[in-house]
């Protein structure tokens, strides 16, 4: 350093200024970076506390670290041992692998749904039996595979209910065969769960469950009522044949570009349908599904004879309901036709009903021919009283010369009317409504009605016989207005006539139409003689001279006469077919007289 006397510099002095110098730059940078300097301590500060929390919570952790050391060191047999819970971990590794078989197993209920929907019935008894497998191996022990069972059970009930509704379906022997045949797979597997030491005995109550399920089935399709019919009007006639159709058998119709419709068929289209299923074929599937199998045939024999005899009485009870709405013998034979026919179809397995039909189309078809019958007398009956209170007689007698007797065609032979009645217009439309009856009873002649038949004309002439002669007392008494004298010889020829003519006539026509030719040649002898006289009748062949009382005459025993179903046949027709022209033209001019009154 060199001295300042000499005029050199001064170290000091310089390196006081130095440190001037540097003192005046450290405080220009320190207030350039203040914020940083400011940063930094509040880092630092964070730092300090951070390490402090991180302090604490290590020394709460020291305390759990020991808690869970002096845990692991207990004995094995408890949960929170190392051994059991390595044993969970283990144990959830594993079901982790089986993912895909667990999700298989868990879908089984829906799996089973779908194939119930779709009719894959062995997949579906399939998952079914599974199930009791599942049952067997893992039903106690595990939840999941518990649940998994009970909805497999509900898909089992499921499955039972599609299979009966498919038997209240239009559907073929096999179809049942293959219905039936799940339906027993369902038994047994239900049947594995017992655990019940007599199995026979539930195995026997299921099989007779099953065969009650198939007829209450069977009973609900043919008691349902079709949607389609044939596309042409009917009326009772029509109805009552379509019911015996249905309940003897069931057609489906195929018809051209379009898919099949299920129709009921009468009989005149037979040939244009083939049979889907009856109540024949019904007990015929029973017989072959359940009787051939069944160790005790005579049981189901007995369900069948209940269920045949129900849908037997079921079918007369509805018989004879629409009987009452038919009006015409055509109608009724042909009801009669197919009704037999149904009858001996079910003869074939047993249950012919046959005998049971006579009791419900005899009173028909008597009500029938007797019907015509009450309309006459009635119309006979008011025509009388009209005449009466009206005091003419023009009505009661025609006019025109009486003609003279009707040509002899032979005794046996069905006799043609009285031209003699044209003199009588209210009686020839009496006999015109007798024939009218008649004529029924070729269409549908039935044995069991005869002696109704012979019953109810002979009450019907007696009370035709008292109306006349209570109108004779009428005519007779004193002070009567109008053509009295005509009315009273009106009255007079009215009885004489009807007693003569018209009653053996009538008896005679009835005995020709039912085939009787002993008993029709009696009364027709009888008219001959009333009509042409005694004088007249002698030297005619077959005719006797002794003269009778035509009442006490028609008294004959009908042990007495015999006659072949072919005979009465071709007599009534023959009859029917003469007595309708001549009844005609008779009808015609006797109503001419009371068109005119």
């Amino acid at each position: 350093m060199l001295d300042t006397s000499g005029g050199g510099v001064d170290e000091r002095n310089v390196a006081k200024a130095a440190l001037d110098a540097a003192e005046e730059q450290l405080q220009s940078l320190c207030a350039s970076h203040a914020g940083t300097f400011v940063s930094v301590e509040r880092r630092g500060r964070a730092m300090e506390d951070a390490l402090q929390e991180l302090q604490a919570t290590i020394k709460r952790a020291e305390a759990q670290v020991v808690n869970a050391q002096q845990a692991l060191e207990q004995d094995d047999d408890k949960d929170t041992s190392l051994a059991v819970l390595s044993e969970k971990h283990r144990v959830r590794r594993r079901t982790l692998l089986q993912h895909s078989s667990l999700l298989e197993l868990l879908e089984l209920p829906s799996l089973m749904d779908a194939c119930v929907r779709s009719n894959l019935y062995e997949e579906a008894l399939s998952i079914a039996a599974f199930s009791n497998t599942l049952e067997r191996r893992h039903g106690d022990s595990n939840d999941v595979v518990k649940k998994v069972i009970l909805q497999i059970r509900s898909r089992q009930s499921d499955l039972r209910r599609h299979l009966l509704h498919r038997l209240k379906a239009p559907v073929t022997m096999p179809d049942c065969l293959e219905v039936v045949t799940a339906l027993r797979r369902l038994n047994s597997i239900d049947l594995e769960r017992q655990s019940e030491a007599n199995l026979e005995r539930v195995h026997a109550a299921m099989e007779l469950r099953l065969q009650v399920d198939f007829l209450e089935a069977r009973d609900t399709w043919l008691d349902s009522t079709p949607s389609f019919t044939t596309g042409r009007p009917s009326g009772a006639a029509e109805e009552l044949l379509d019911i015996i159709e249905r309940y003897r058998t069931r057609y489906v119709q195929r018809r051209r570009g379009t898919d099949c419709k299920y129709s009921i068929i009468t009989l005149s289209t037979y040939i244009n349908a083939f049979p889907f299923l009856s109540v024949f074929e019904v007990a015929t599937q029973f017989n072959a599904i359940f009787r051939q199998q069944s160790s005790k045939p005579e049981s189901t024999v007995s369900l069948l004879s209940l269920w045949t005899s129900r849908r037997i009485h079921s079918f007369l009870s509805l018989l004879s309901l629409h009987l009452a709405s038919m009006d015409d013998a055509a109608s009724l034979r042909d009801a009669l036709e197919a009704s037999v026919f149904f009858a001996s179809s079910m003869g074939r397995l047993g249950a012919d009903f046959t005998a049971q039909l006579p009791a419900l189309f005899e009173p028909k078809m008597h009500a029938l021919v007797v019907a015509p019958w009450k309309e006459g007398s009635h119309q006979l009956i008011e025509t009388l009283k009209i005449c009466a209170d009206a005091g003419i007689s023009s009505p009661l007698l025609s006019h025109d010369p009486e003609p003279v007797g009707s040509v002899l065609v032979g005794l046996t032979e069905p006799q043609p009317p009285p031209r003699v009645l044209m003199s009588v217009p209210p009686l020839a439309r009496f006999v015109n409504s007798i024939l009218t009856g008649l004529n029924e009873l070729r269409r549908c002649l039935l044995p069991g009605i005869f002696s109704r038949l012979r019953t109810s004309l002979d009450e019907l002439l007696q009370g035709i016989q008292v109306d006349l002669q209570a109108n004779e007392r009428s005519v007779l008494t004193p002070g009567l207005r109008g053509d009295a004298k005509g009315l009273r010889a009106a009255a007079e020829h009215l009885q004489s006539v009807f007693s003569r003519i018209v009653e053996p006539y009538a008896r005679g026509s009835l005995e020709a139409a039912l085939g009787y030719e002993a008993r029709a040649e009696h009364f027709h002898q009888i008219l001959y003689k009333n009509e042409r006289g005694p004088e007249l009748v002698t030297g005619v062949e077959g005719v006797t001279e002794e003269k009778n009382d035509s009442t006490e005459e028609s008294m004959i025993d009908p042990t007495e006469f015999d006659a072949s179903e072919d005979a009465k046949q071709t007599k009534t027709e023959g009859f029917l077919d003469r007595a309708e022209v001549e009844v005609a033209s008779l009808e015609g001019e006797a109503n001419v007289e009371v068109d005119d009154y």
